[in-house]
Parts: C-alpha cells; structure tokens; sequence
C-alpha cells in the first residue's frame, strides 16, 4: 500500500511546489485534478495534449521527487441542464481519458 494525497488541497502551489511539498511528507503518490470540479491548477490537459514536451515535463517533475501518479481526477456534471456548462464537463472528461493514455 502506498500514501498519497489529492493535490488539490494544495492548489495554491505549483506542481513542482506540491510534490516537493509531498515528498518531504513521505507521500509517494499522487491524484491530480484534471478538470471539472477539481479544477485545473496543476494539470492543464489543453495544454498538455497539444504539447508532448510538455507532457514529459510534468511527468518528470512527479518522477523528480520519487512519487507516481495514482488518478487523474476529473468530476463534472455531463448532464447539466445548461448545454453550454455540460458541454465544458463533457470536454474535461475527454480530455483527461486522452492525457491518461500518454
């Protein structure tokens, strides 16, 4: 079994802030917020799908300080009566199937 934490809780950092942050702790893996409710804050699938650079810098950034990613956490309401709202929610989950594949 393995200790992680949902970075989430740690929004107000950078990434690379948070798993240093976390490593210090003895957290070895970690759930990323990918859209949705969670938000964004350190992981921009846009961003990153459009960037395969980009990608490996933040997967080397999670390998720098020894921890692993356990889940990309993307919770939304697809379904919202409002089309606009649940089409945003529909992108987000999309978008982190697409980053969970590289």
């Amino acid at each position: 079994m393995k200790l992680g934490v949902f970075t989430v809780l740690l929004a107000q950092k950078s990434l690379e802030e948070a798993c240093q942050y976390l490593s210090n702790l003895g957290v070895q893996a970690v759930e990323i917020g990918t859209g949705g409710f969670p938000g964004n804050a350190h992981c921009n699938t846009a961003e990153l799908l459009s960037d395969d650079g980009k990608i490996e810098k933040f997967k080397d950034t999670i390998k720098k300080y020894g921890l692993e990613i356990s889940a990309l956490s993307c919770h939304g309401n697809a379904v919202h009566p409002d089309k606009e709202i649940a089409k945003k929610f529909h992108k987000d989950f999309e978008d982190t199937v697409l980053l969970a594949e590289k």
